[in-house]
């Protein structure tokens, strides 16, 4: 074999007429045709590692193959022009001929693979469609962020939350209040991680929600919630009070794909109604213990409220009333209970018909109870706008008082007989007397007033009587006798106790009346000054003790329960070298004064009585006294808000202890 191959044959090189170019034109076309063949492989090789997804790649491995035996096969030509290697290139092209005709037999078969591949113009066509889709596609999604947006921003400035879940539970969309409700981070939250960032309870705050009673877990659940109330305590932030409502989410086929609920805080509505209806509470609680009754209708006048007190008077039941049905339980008639009152002179419905009214008198005769005498206050109730709402009235028992204006008439009668029964001079005091007293008779509607009217006018006739008594005494001296004398001196001792009685009725009256401005009050000074003015006697001492304090308080309240405390001490006082202490004792709110006597002191049963307006311990003909003097005590005390006591016995002296507010005492 190595001699056919090699010397019975004779290299290519040999073979051309022995001229070298023609052999170099050989060697050079072979070499760059096998170059050529050998870097179109390579190249080919490369495109299908860049690029694995080009289609029939097997195809191309073929085709490198091909080439590259074509590039062996020129190469090798290169080699025979020297070497008559001929079975070595025959069997070169013998597997180019086969790799040749298997890429030719595996080209014929993608045939019809190859001629569906679109073509450029094709492929440019599908190219601007993707593109023209694409660009739709970025448009459709710059919209959706706007819409996103939008809706993002218009849920941020609604002032009620709104949080929403998917199918799974996790919370997926919650505005900005929600976010400050829950004290949410803005993230996506799983259903089990929902109570780490709050707590839900029940409108007491103290009862927890279970995951079942969650709104937005009904909802999820396929339930439509209607307002329901829950607190809210997150960990980061302040507890609310919210106001729930939530539905599943159903997409267009029927699919539940989550849940939302919207919640708007009610914490100031809540704290607002417990407030109101606390102050409400109070409101009926107050009237409950007002001893005056309190009456008032709607706007169609119907009795809408009552406390005891007016029930109390008018016998009516607990419910409303309207106005045909007043009458069914009590009849109204005027002060004196002659005459029947027409509808348009009840005061409630002359309040209802728009008057306001002061002090109307009229006799209420319940069809269940005693009759009695009110005095009424009246005004309609009109709202900011001006709209009338109803009418209100308050009424006051006088019934007592108008007995006791009765009596004193019935009285003031039986004096004027016995007046007209003495002499002719007397005549003219008694029509000036029964005249003042048919003034004091008409003005008595209130203490105040009638302390007023006999303050003003009787002073002056009192004086006069006294002085005509003494002239009337003088023009018939050799005329009268012992017992006409004494009933003079009795009938100006009468006058001088009715005029002390008058100056401690006005100063009865005056107490809480008369409103002064406080002021900076030395104690220490302020009783120095009223001992003074009081002129005590050089046998009673007076002791005070030091470091009195000194206050910012109206002085005039305090100034009168010092004088008639000290001035009572005084003139009750049965030793001869009489005692009086005045001490003070500080606590927390308030200070409490004590003025102690070492008198024949009160018997316990009349610690009470002593209090009481005209009451007194012995007869005034005894001691002079009005009987007023503890009652301004006790009336200034107790409208500065204080109390006033007594600790006495008979014959261990007596001791009154006040409280005075010290929430303006001076440092």
């Amino acid at each position: 074999m190595n001699e056919l191959a090699i010397v019975n044959f004779m290299p290519h090189g040999m073979c051309y007429p022995q001229k070298p170019g023609l052999v170099g034109l050989h060697l050079i076309s072979n070499g760059i045709i096998a170059l050529a063949y050998f870097s179109i492989p390579i190249t080919l090789i490369y495109i299908l590692r860049r690029r694995g997804d080009i289609p029939f790649n097997g195809i191309f491995l073929l085709f490198a193959a091909f080439i590259l035996a074509c590039g062996t096969g020129h190469a090798f030509d290169i080699w025979t022009l020297w070497h008559p290697n001929y079975w070595i290139s025959g069997g070169i092209k013998l597997l180019t001929a086969l790799v040749s005709c298997a890429t030719a037999i595996a080209l014929v078969v993608k045939i019809p693979q190859i001629l569906t591949l679109p073509s450029p113009s094709q492929i440019e066509e599908i190219n601007q469609q993707l593109r023209e889709k694409i660009n739709k596609l970025e448009q459709a999604e710059t919209k959706l962020d706007q819409e996103n947006s939008f809706l993002q921003a218009l849920l941020d400035n609604l002032s009620d939350g709104i949080v929403a879940c998917d199918e799974n539970g996790v919370l997926t969309l919650f505005n900005k209040a929600t976010r400050e409700f829950h004290g949410l981070p803005q993230q996506a939250i799983p259903v089990d991680e929902w109570a780490t960032y709050y707590d839900l309870y029940f409108p007491d705050g103290k009862t927890t929600m279970s995951r079942e009673d969650i709104p937005l877990f009904r909802a999820l659940q396929g339930e439509s919630v209607r307002d329901v109330e829950m607190m809210i305590i997150p960990k980061q932030g302040k507890s609310r009070i919210l106001l729930a409502n939530g539905d599943p989410i159903i997409d267009r086929h029927g699919k539940k794909i989550g849940a939302i609920v919207a919640m708007r805080d009610i914490t100031e509505r809540r704290e607002a109604e417990t407030k109101l209806e606390k102050e409400r509470i109070f409101n009926k609680t107050l009237l409950n213990h007002l001893s005056d009754g309190i009456v008032a209708c709607d706007e169609n006048g119907i009795l809408a409220l009552f406390n005891p007190a007016s029930q109390e008077f008018f016998g009516v039941p607990q419910e409303p009333l309207p106005p045909q049905k007043w009458a069914k339980h009590y009849s109204l008639y005027d002060a004196e209970g002659e005459n029947y009152l027409k509808q348009e002179d009840i005061p409630l419905f002359r309040a209802f018909s728009g008057e306001s009214f002061v002090n109307a008198e009229l006799m209420a005769i319940p069809k269940n109870g005693k009759p009695r005498t009110l005095l009424a206050n009246g005004s309609p109730i009109f709202d900011t706008k001006g709209v009338k709402l109803g009418a209100v009235v308050a009424v006051r028992d006088i019934t007592e008082r108008k007995q006791a204006e009765q009596a004193l008439a019935k009285l003031n009668e039986e004096l004027e007989d016995r007046v007209k029964q003495r002499t002719v001079q007397f005549e003219q005091l008694n029509a000036i007397l029964l005249a003042t007293t048919a003034t004091l008779e008409q003005r008595n509607q209130e203490l105040d007033q009638f302390a007023y009217v006999t303050s003003h006018d009787l002073k002056a006739p009192l004086r006069a009587i006294a002085n005509l008594s003494e002239w009337i005494e003088e023009d018939l001296e050799d005329k009268l006798d012992q017992d006409t004398r004494d009933n003079m001196n009795l009938l100006r001792g009468r006058v001088h106790r009715l005029e002390n009685l008058i100056n401690g009725l006005l100063d009865y009256s005056r107490v809480g009346r008369l409103n002064s401005t406080p002021q900076s009050v030395d104690v220490a000074e302020m009783l120095a000054e009223i001992i003074d003015l009081l002129d005590v006697p050089d046998s009673c001492q007076i002791q005070i003790q030091e470091n009195m304090p000194t206050l910012v308080t109206e002085a005039i309240p305090l100034q009168q329960i010092f004088r008639n405390l000290i001035s009572n001490a005084v003139k009750h006082s049965d030793c001869e070298n009489s005692k009086i202490d005045i001490s003070v004792q500080e606590f927390a709110d308030y200070y409490e004064f004590a003025v102690a006597d070492n008198g024949k002191g009160i018997d316990p049963k009349d610690h009470e009585r002593i209090f009481t307006i005209f009451q007194t311990l012995e007869a005034r003909d005894v001691k002079e006294s009005t009987g007023i003097g503890l009652a301004i005590v006790k009336k200034a005390v107790e409208n500065q808000g204080g109390e006033i006591k007594i600790e006495s016995d008979l014959g261990t002296g007596s001791t009154f202890k006040f409280t005075w507010q010290k929430s303006q005492a001076l440092s």
